[in-house]
């Protein structure tokens, strides 16, 4: 429906078109037992029910069919659908009247379901079209009405009595229709609001989401670590332990030295990238600064932890490799995090590990557990 999606874009949006176009196609399932009803009752007697109400009923079930089943062609559908019966009920009413012995008996053809169902065609239009759109259509339609029964009453004895009767009807069909105005602004209104709210909620999601990522790599910048140390810390416990991997890439001033910083910052995306990779679901990957990154592991062991450390520290020399040409190594502090632990202090002890990691060697793990065995490694 071009209008709902118009002017609430997004979910709401296509959830309101949703729940208009199941309200019609639930209309139209409970009304087409009455047609059959009408018409095998009354259609002997009744020749615009005998050969007006199955083609009348083959195009609402159609209808029907392309609001569950073809919904991108519902809008156009719409407008062919209600312009075909509105033209309908015209000429049925027209028809009825005149073929009417006299005015009373004219009236009371008329009643309920043919002035009924111009009343629903108004509501319809205003389901499927614009605003303005629905409201000159509706009132067009809404004076055609009015004109032809007026018309065609006052040419039978003692329409002239009927003549303000229907005046009156088309004086409420006109009411009707500045309700249906004044609703259809409600609902736009309110509508432009929630898209409003959406869209801030989304503009503060992304300046959240932006504040807590790196700038450089896109993923997490050490706000967010620390934000994450810190909810971990008060999770963390026999059932759920906690392993944070700190890792420094090997001699990386020399990259920027001798390859330019812009090389030295493709690397350091290069490696984000594939840490980002290799850890599992849940974890996160965070670049503390310059060359140094941090991983938090919920629900990761210390042995889980270890070979983590060991999956990177083989993944990362090889993709950087494999990308830019450049060997660069990384050495890696593995540790847990204890219980209502400071991030600071977490970040640390785990750093004190990776300097130890270092000064063995480069390239290497090193374990922070105490009852742990070593499991730092030489280079390869």
């Amino acid at each position: 429906m071009d209008h709902l999606v118009a002017l609430p874009t997004g979910r709401r949006a296509d959830d309101l078109a949703r729940l208009a176009r199941r309200i019609v196609a639930l209309g139209i399932a409970v009304c087409a037992p009455v047609l059959v009803g009408i018409w095998l009752t009354d259609g002997t007697d009744d020749r615009w029910v005998r050969w007006g109400y199955p083609p009348l009923a083959a195009a609402l079930l159609g209808f029907a069919w392309i609001l569950v089943a073809r919904p991108t062609w519902a809008a156009r559908a719409a407008v062919v659908t209600l312009v075909g019966i509105e033209a309908w009920w015209l000429v049925m009413i027209s028809g009825r009247v005149a073929q009417a012995p006299d005015a009373a008996t004219a009236w009371a053809s008329l009643l309920p379901t043919p002035l009924l169902d111009v009343v629903v065609c108004l509501a319809v239009g205003f389901l499927f079209q614009r605003t303005r759109t629905a409201l000159v259509h509706g009132g067009i339609y809404a004076t055609l009405v009015t004109v032809v029964l007026a018309a065609e009453l006052g040419r039978h004895p003692g329409g002239t009595d009927l003549f303000w009767p229907s005046v009156r009807y088309g004086v409420y069909l006109w009411v009707f229709l500045g309700l249906l105005l004044v609703l259809s602004r409600a609902k736009e209104h309110f509508a432009a609001a929630m898209a409003d709210v959406a869209r801030s909620d989304a503009a503060a999601a992304r300046m959240r989401e932006i504040a807590h990522m790196d700038e450089l790599t896109g993923i997490a910048n050490r706000r967010r670590l620390v934000d994450e140390l810190g909810h971990q810390a008060g999770l963390v416990g026999p059932d759920h332990p906690v392993s944070v991997l700190y890792f420094d890439l090997d001699h990386f001033k020399q990259v920027n030295d001798t390859y330019g910083h812009d090389v030295g910052d493709q690397v350091l995306r290069l490696v984000a990238q594939i840490t980002a990779g290799t850890v599992r679901d849940g974890d996160l990957p965070a670049r503390l600064g310059g060359e140094e990154f941090v991983v938090v592991a919920p629900a990761a062991d210390h042995e889980s932890a270890l070979a983590l450390a060991e999956r990177l520290r083989f993944a990362l020399p090889q993709g950087l490799e494999l990308e830019v040409r450049l060997r660069v190594t990384a050495s890696f502090g593995v540790t847990q995090l204890e219980p209502a632990e400071s991030a600071d202090a977490v970040l640390r002890r785990v750093d004190e590990l990776m300097y130890l990691a270092k000064l063995g060697g480069r390239d290497r793990v090193q374990s922070g557990a105490p009852d742990v065995p070593d499991r730092s490694h030489s280079p390869a």
